[in-house]
């Protein structure tokens, strides 16, 4: 991804990964509140805000930062290495603002208007849309709207229906306080992200907030003053996708940290180690669950070359699909190197106390996204490289 001419200082994307290195203590203090609370602590919100890490896509003539992807998931990665949910919910808002910046000017100052705003999104047509005067009427039902509880605006997608014509998805901009939250957020993992289903019922939304996804998909924007800024190429589903591993490979450190710290402390029951870092069958574990995290890396490092590669020749299908496939082994190397840390923490880790626990949670809920499933990637992938065109809608 490439920057503008208005380029940033040298240093000024390392400041903000060390910023974020430093918001993982405090997300990791708040961890067990936001699981209670169903979503981010409002204290964290506000650091995070305070330190603008909701401005990372933001363009920079509305005062954001238009970071690098590489930097957008190295950020993801921090975070997460303190609290998943609320690393999600950060590249949630990010990738809103990302995709918003589609749309024209004029929405774009609407949305802008008060500052830096939070965007919740799904991008699952639902409902459906009706043509009126100046706009369309929507009455839709989202699930899974990952920060909702802190979102000023979502960008929610749905089917325009005209008669006579086939629908047509499209994404609307949808003020967050025109939308009601269902009570429905009770579950195993990613318990702080606040991922709630948000609906509207006949909801009049203005024609300036509403575009056909197809504009996004193919990285067009109907906004003048970015139609030429380069930042912007990348399509939403490659953005989304590669900009995802940041969570995975940040929980997979957190719990590597968790083992690393213990294992000169404690011994293995029923066994002669009194320390277990002087067992073999942990050296054997270290070895495995860091060539594992390597090759997770290894897989987003490739996701993002490879956005970017799309982002200048649009129709190359097999490279937009390895993003996802990319994308999937990061997520799944990361899950396997985490169980391999579960095991060879012990019984131990199953205390309410220990963050290990959460962590084996949060993974296995993010594993189950339906951009990032394993088997629906790897499927994908491997019918385009046998020569079939994808069978999915978005890619």
């Amino acid at each position: 991804m490439t920057t503008t001419d208005e380029a940033l200082e040298p240093d000024t994307e390392e400041q903000l990964i060390a910023k974020a290195a430093q918001l993982s203590t405090l997300l990791a203090e708040h961890a067990d509140e936001a699981s209670q609370l169903t979503r981010p602590a409002d204290t964290v919100i506000e650091a995070l805000r305070d330190a603008g890490m909701f401005k990372l896509t933001t363009p920079r003539s509305r005062g954001g930062y238009q970071v690098s992807l590489q930097t957008f998931i190295r950020i993801g990665e921090e975070l997460a290495r303190g609290c998943a949910s609320t690393s999600w919910v950060t590249s949630i808002y990010n990738g809103g603002i990302y995709m918003s910046c589609t749309f024209p000017d004029r929405a774009l100052d609407e949305v802008f208007a008060d500052g830096a705003p939070l965007m919740c999104s799904n991008f699952t047509p639902s409902g459906q849309a009706i043509p009126t005067d100046g706009g369309y009427r929507i009455t839709a039902s989202w699930r899974f709207c990952s920060g909702q509880h802190h979102a000023d605006w979502g960008l929610m997608a749905s089917m325009i229906v005209r008669d006579g014509q086939d629908p047509e998805p499209a994404t609307f901009i949808i003020r967050r306080s025109d939308m009601v939250a269902a009570d429905d957020w009770h579950v195993s993992g990613l318990r702080g992200s606040g991922s709630n289903t948000l609906s509207v019922e006949d909801l009049f939304v203005p024609e300036h907030m509403v575009q056909p996804i197809a504009v996004a998909a193919m990285a067009e924007t109907r906004s003048e003053s970015l139609a030429s800024d380069s930042y912007f190429k990348v399509p939403h589903i490659p953005f989304f996708t590669a900009g995802a591993t940041g969570a995975p490979l940040g929980m997979a450190r957190a719990a590597m940290d968790l083992f690393a710290s213990r294992i000169h402390k404690r011994g293995i029951t029923y066994t002669t180690y009194a320390k277990q870092s002087d067992a073999v069958v942990t050296h054997l574990q270290m070895d495995e669950a860091i060539m594992k995290i390597d090759e997770a890396r290894f897989h987003a490092e490739r996701a993002v070359e490879t956005a970017l590669k799309v982002s200048e020749n649009l129709a190359d299908v097999a490279s937009r699909v390895r993003i996802r496939s990319d994308a999937a082994w990061c997520f799944r190397r990361s899950r396997e190197a985490i169980e391999v840390i579960r095991q060879a923490a012990g019984a131990s880790a199953l205390t309410l106390s220990n963050p290990m626990g959460r962590i084996v949670d949060d993974i296995e809920a993010l594993t189950v996204h339906s951009f990032l499933v394993f088997s629906t990637n790897s499927e994908l992938h491997g019918r385009v490289r046998c020569g079939l065109a994808p069978d999915v809608p978005f890619f």
